[in-house]
């Protein structure tokens, strides 16, 4: 069968690392498989200003085209004003004039490139995935421009979702963005989401649209990046994993006082855990008010950012793995990367977010979680007191559902890409 081109516009493409590489990556690995060649669009990664994986690289099929474009990194100037503690010219900046963020200055250079794959590459379906939302633009050029099917592909919700929640755009600016989204949600050919939650949002948000529009894709992981079984093993120390970075909302001071609160009570020695966070995180964040506090910082320790590979190799050592979500309408839909990848682990899992959240649904049928609400640090307590008690008796062990987890395998997913594709070719 001939193989037919789709375009996969992506803003952070690998080398450039961390989470959000993840799911474009995964797509073009594994579509040539479904017969769809990937072309790709991104920011050119030597000027952003993010971590670099080029184990990645190694992943690809070498056939895939990729076209990396020249951008201004906004980000670089908003480190030097946070140097020159500036803070609330770059809120000003990010709430007022970056709209709907500071990748809008990608866009010229995005187009230009657009220009010339569509010129040489026989295409006629894209994906657009967002955040940033800025990307929406390049969808609404190629519907504009070429009849062309468009895909837009949300890794977390716009109008609904935590970023708009935490930055507190003026009342004109968020007028603007939810025109913008319905605009392009209506023009869309299909719209993909990575939360059955999200889903319920949007077609809440736009009843009059048909509601097959809207195809859920979760994240998941990559059978391929697990060659090595994940044994059941007890640490010396009772040790807690975290991969990623806290940022915005997630700022875990509730954590920290639920482990203070249980030594106090004697319900957790000080000398037997251990919180271990691999990722770019900023200590003086993560830890809040409990910067100084001498037994958080005997017990908390700071890594830095690790490849891919790494990060998975590093799920192996843990006695239980952290997921950490803020509660609250915004944070419902948000189901971050790792989860797939903790599921896949088999490794019990401290889960402290939104109990009725899309997270939450995700986790439960799996078997591996132990869930609290992020908002009560009497559910805290107990869940993680309970885990430690398991820990402390040797009984700390999980029976995972792997029918069920199997079917966030990346391969499977890029299966669903491909039946969405193919439809819209009919």
């Amino acid at each position: 069968r001939t193989m037919k081109n789709v375009l996969l516009i992506f803003y952070y493409f690998p080398p450039a690392g961390g989470s959000g590489v993840q799911r474009g990556l995964k797509f073009a690995k594994y579509l040539p498989e479904f017969g769809f060649r990937p072309v790709i669009l991104c920011a050119d990664y030597r000027i952003l200003k993010q971590p670099r994986d080029y184990t990645l690289l190694r992943e690809l099929p070498d056939k895939v085209k990729i076209y990396r474009s020249f951008t201004l990194d906004i980000n670089w100037f908003y480190k030097l004003l946070w140097g020159l503690k500036l803070n609330k010219i770059v809120n000003f900046l990010r709430r007022n004039v970056f709209i709907p963020d500071g990748e809008i200055l990608w866009l010229p250079f995005a187009i230009h490139k657009l220009k010339k794959i569509m010129a040489t590459n026989n295409i006629n379906q894209v994906l657009v995935s967002v955040p940033p939302y800025s990307l929406i633009f390049l969808a609404k050029y190629l519907k504009k421009h070429y009849q062309i099917k468009v895909c837009l592909d949300f890794r977390d919700p716009w109008s609904f979702g935590i970023g708009r929640k935490y930055l507190k755009p003026p009342d004109w600016v968020t007028a603007i963005e939810n025109r913008w989204e319905k605009e392009i949600v209506t023009r869309a050919d299909q719209v993909i989401c990575v939360s059955s939650v999200m889903i319920e949002e949007f077609r809440h948000l736009y009843p009059y649209l048909d509601k097959n529009k809207f195809v859920c894709i979760t994240n998941g992981y990559d059978e391929k990046d697990f060659p090595v079984s994940f044994p059941p093993i007890r640490n010396a120390k009772f040790t807690i994993i975290y991969t990623g970075s806290f940022y915005d909302e997630l700022q875990p001071d509730i954590l920290w006082q639920a482990i203070l609160e249980l030594i106090q009570e004697g319900c957790l020695n000080p000398r037997k855990i251990a919180v271990e966070i691999y990722g770019r995180n900023f200590r003086n964040f993560v830890l809040g008010k409990y910067i100084t506090d001498p037994i958080l910082n005997q017990i908390v320790h700071f890594h830095g950012y690790i490849n891919h590979r790494n990060s998975i190799q590093i799920l192996r050592t843990a006695d239980v793995l952290l997921l950490y979500l803020g509660s609250g309408e915004a944070q419902r839909a948000i189901v971050t990367a790792k989860v797939f990848e903790y599921l896949r682990s088999g490794k019990p899992i401290l889960a402290i977010i939104d109990s009725s959240g899309a997270a939450a649904d995700i986790l439960k049928p799996a078997n591996t979680a132990f869930i609290a609400d992020s908002s009560s640090i009497h559910s805290i307590k107990e869940t993680l007191g309970n885990l430690y008690r398991l820990w402390e008796e040797d009984k700390l062990q999980t029976e995972p559902n792997w029918d069920y987890i199997q079917q966030f395998e990346r391969k499977a997913l890029t299966a669903k890409l491909a039946e969405v594709f193919s439809a819209l070719e009919q």
